[in-house]
């Protein structure tokens, strides 16, 4: 009998221990591909060239934080937790929701660990083929932030960050707690961005994602949560706030 009891224990322990050590790898993985990348970008660049990369760089950036914003509001809108390869994907957002606080008990590979290893294929293969010195720039920026966005998104919801994580959200170089705060109010339909959090004003105010709703449902693929647009956008109208104006409007995002 003891022998029976604990034989799904240490076969849980294994899984565990393979994914761990999976995760791990992969996280070296992309440290590598993130130190080639930029040492081949610094290698290219025309000679005297300074700003251009950096600038790019830069753009690249802008364009993960985008790009987590986008994988966030497909993960809260589409999909099961059930479906496969990315149902777990899909799972850790929505239960996210229920426990923000849940990702600040995560260690450092647990937090990392998935967005290497959905990452770093797309970096290996981009990586294959460019060769211009300012598409490497812009792809240092790029997966500087898409690897680190876990671990900014855990900072965020962190009572007490590392000082010097204080003082990057302090300047908005990384993600707040009190602008990814304004995420988690009400029915979760605004400031999906996770990275730095610089493009949720311009995604917000222009609707982006509910444009994008709309259009995907003119297809036939309706929202899998929160029983469609219409109740989500019922609910955030309930909720809402006055609508901001001017130019802090364009930074912060305006309610649907």
């Amino acid at each position: 009998m003891p022998h029976h009891a604990t034989a799904p224990l240490k076969h849980g322990s294994a899984a565990l221990l393979s994914r761990r050590v999976f995760e791990l790898g992969a996280i070296f993985v992309a440290a590598a591909l993130l130190a080639t990348t930029a040492y081949l970008a610094f290698e290219a660049r025309p000679a005297g060239s300074v700003w251009m990369p950096l600038g790019f760089l830069l753009l690249g950036l802008v364009a993960s934080d985008a790009i987590s914003g986008t994988v966030h509001w497909v993960a809260d809108t589409y999909g099961s937790p059930t479906m496969p390869v990315f149902g777990s994907f899909v799972r850790t957002f929505r239960e996210h929701h229920g426990d923000p606080k849940a990702i600040t008990r995560h260690d450092w590979i647990e937090a990392n660990g998935d967005v290497c290893l959905f990452s770093a294929p797309v970096h290996a293969g981009a990586l294959f083929w460019v060769d211009d010195p300012f598409v490497l720039s812009w792809m240092t920026g790029l997966f500087m932030g898409s690897y680190s966005n876990s671990q900014i998104h855990k900072w965020a919801h962190m009572d007490q960050p590392p000082r010097v994580v204080s003082w990057l959200q302090r300047l908005r170089i990384v993600l707040s707690s009190s602008h990814h705060q304004q995420h988690h109010r009400g029915p979760h339909l605004t400031h999906y961005c996770i990275t730095t959090g610089w493009t949720n004003g311009v995604l917000d105010y222009l609707r982006c994602f509910r444009i994008l709703e709309r259009l995907l449902g003119t297809f036939g693929i309706q929202p899998s949560t929160r029983g469609g647009v219409a109740k989500r956008r019922s609910v955030a109208k309930r909720g809402s706030v006055a609508e901001p104006v001017g130019v802090q409007s364009w930074f912060e995002g305006r309610p649907d």
